[in-house]
């Protein structure tokens, strides 16, 4: 209790001491800000639109595609922001009202081979201390965890409810959205050996677009970790960009497959969320971690 009051007198004084606008002006005015949804409660999402709308200019994130591809950013306008949705929830359908009210495009990353299926991601089958020591382990080593312990396999049908978006829902979206790709099932990609990070990225590409009938351009790496290798495949198979969980704005000098974001929480209350938008509960966050380009895991070859 004394902690969360702590942290939210924290975000009432950046938001009310005029932190939130210096922020905005020095470091969102010439670049584009990304932020990131998993998902959200539509009611808070609006909210949080609601902010935004007044305070951003809201773009496609086509539109950074296109001044990356010509290397001229005349068209993208002061104080740009692109809004992504990451894994394709199936509460993202939910949302369609506020997008459509907002009248703006948010790109919604879809995981290729869970989408249309009863399968789950799989740190959904653990708890949470089991979760971040499976981040650590290569992926061979955490599917064996996940299979002795939980009988998981990536491509195992559960009973019930879904997680993810259907292809009705997909197709309704389509109009309102944009869609990147996000591997065919989520892994850690540095935890990959070669052979594993071709097929979660070459495979899961093209099932999307097949699915999908449209070339896919965007790409997010799950959990925000990436490593050459992976931006060379990106490159092979005709992506234009994709984007990190590194912490930052995207100026003119972006690399393309580097893309940053100012992190924000799914339903923050509002202080928290303008709070989040000046990048310094992040900077904290990742501080304490001791990187400020997400959380970078050392690569396996396994």
């Amino acid at each position: 209790m004394v902690v969360q009051l702590v942290y939210s007198f924290f975000y009432f004084v950046i938001r009310y001491i005029g932190l939130a606008a210096f922020f905005r002006l020095f470091l969102a005015r010439n670049a584009v800000s990304i932020i990131t949804y998993h998902k959200p409660d539509r009611d808070v999402f609006e909210a949080h639109l609601n902010y935004l709308s007044a305070k951003y200019n809201l773009i496609a994130i086509s539109e950074l595609i296109d001044a990356v591809k010509l290397n001229n950013f005349n068209k993208i306008p002061r104080y740009a922001m692109v809004i992504t949705l990451d894994d394709g929830w199936k509460e993202n359908y939910e949302l369609l009202p506020v997008i459509q009210k907002y009248q703006f495009k948010p790109t919604v990353f879809l995981t290729s081979h869970l989408i249309n299926t009863k399968r789950h991601f799989w740190w959904t089958t653990c708890n949470e201390i089991e979760k971040q020591s499976l981040k650590r382990k290569s992926n061979s080593e955490k599917l064996l965890f996940l299979k002795e312990k939980y009988h998981f396999y990536l491509e195992k049908e559960f009973e019930g409810e879904r997680q993810t978006l259907n292809k009705s829902e997909i197709k309704e979206m389509s109009s309102y959205v944009e869609y990147g790709f996000h591997t065919c099932y989520h892994p850690i990609l540095t935890q990959c050996n070669s052979e594993e990070k071709r097929k979660e990225i070459i495979e899961g590409k093209v099932e999307l677009e097949r699915m999908l009938g449209i070339e896919i351009q965007s790409f997010a790496y799950p959990n925000g970790d990436y490593d050459d290798e992976c931006i060379d495949i990106l490159k092979e198979c005709g992506m234009k960009i994709a984007r990190s969980t590194d912490a930052g704005w995207n100026g003119k000098s972006l690399h393309p497959f580097k893309l940053k974001i100012t992190g924000v929480s799914d339903n923050a209350s509002m202080n928290k969320f303008v709070a989040e938008l000046t990048g310094i509960p992040m900077f904290f966050q990742y501080l304490f971690k001791g990187s400020f380009n997400g959380i970078k895991n050392k690569i396996t070859n396994n």
